[in-house]
C-alpha cells in the first residue's frame, strides 16, 4: 500500500467515528408519552417535547426556600398533561409565551427539563 492510502485511509475512519459520536449525542422531538417509552431503554436520552403551559394546574416556585427549584405542568401536542421539574431558577415572563419547548429526561412520574425554550410567534407577526 502506498503511504497516500494509507492516509486517505486514516482520514475516511477518523471521519467516521466523528459522525458515529455525533449520532450518539443527537436528541429528539418526541411527545411525553414517547419520551416515557424512550426512557425504559435508554434513560438518560436528552429530549425535546414541545408544550404549551397548564393554566388550571398550579406551579411551585418559592425563591426564599429554594431559588433552583420550579415546578409546573405543560401539555405536549397531543394533550398529555404531565409535571415538569425545572431546577433552576424560574424563567422570565414564561407564562406570557404560547409554546415551550422543554429540553430534557423522562423520569418515573415527571419530565425533568435542563433547559426550557420559549416560543412565542405573536412577536413575528404583522401589526
Amino acid at each position: 500500500m502506498k503511504p497516500v492510502h494509507i492516509v486517505i485511509l486514516i482520514v475516511v475512519s477518523i471521519g467516521l467515528a466523528i459522525a458515529v459520536s455525533f449520532y450518539g449525542d443527537t436528541s429528539k422531538y418526541v411527545c411525553f408519552k414517547e419520551a416515557d417509552s424512550i426512557a425504559v431503554n435508554r434513560p438518560n436520552m436528552k429530549l425535546h417535547v414541545v408544550t404549551t403551559l397548564s393554566k388550571t394546574m398550579p406551579s411551585t416556585y418559592d425563591p426564599q426556600k429554594d431559588p433552583n427549584y420550579f415546578e409546573f405542568y405543560a401539555s405536549d401536542t397531543t394533550g398529555m398533561e404531565k409535571k415538569v421539574v425545572y431546577r433552576n431558577a424560574k424563567p422570565q415572563d414564561l407564562e406570557k409565551t404560547d409554546k415551550v419547548v422543554l429540553i430534557g429526561y423522562s423520569r418515573n412520574d415527571y419530565f425533568e427539563a435542563t433547559e426550557i425554550l420559549k416560543k412565542c410567534p405573536s412577536k413575528y407577526e404583522k401589526k
